[in-house]
């Protein structure tokens, strides 16, 4: 069988951007509700942040483990601000999968952090 190439799409800066975290760990969640700066840093050997693409996805796809994760959402100008990429990354089980790529600071990740906000789902 071959498989079909997948289309890769152009992120505008108005796109939101998904981010899942890790809700119960107090190393990702603030007591306040709010993401702390590790649940938006990632190492110099990963491809980049891991999102999803708000309008290529719905919150349960983009969700996956509601008893474990809640999603935070931000603009894609937000990290271009950065100097950063945002580059749709499709994946064969997730369309919607994109990348931040760059070099990722605490202050980065901080910021990312406190720009994102949390998506009132499944709540």
């Amino acid at each position: 069988m071959i498989s079909m190439p997948i289309t890769q799409e152009v992120i505008l800066d108005d796109d939101n951007l998904l981010r899942r975290v890790v809700f119960l760990d107090p190393n990702h969640i603030k007591e306040d509700g709010t993401p702390t700066s590790l649940a938006f840093k990632w190492n110099e050997d990963e491809d980049g942040l891991s999102v999803d693409v708000e309008r290529l996805t719905t919150y349960e796809q983009a969700l996956l483990k509601r008893e474990r994760y809640r999603l935070f959402r931000f603009k894609a100008k937000h990290p271009r601000f950065l100097q950063l990429e945002c580059v749709h990354n499709p994946q064969e089980d997730n369309y919607a999968h994109a990348l931040i790529i760059g070099k990722c600071t605490k202050a980065i990740a901080r910021n990312l952090a406190a720009n994102s906000v949390r998506i009132p789902y499944p709540d």
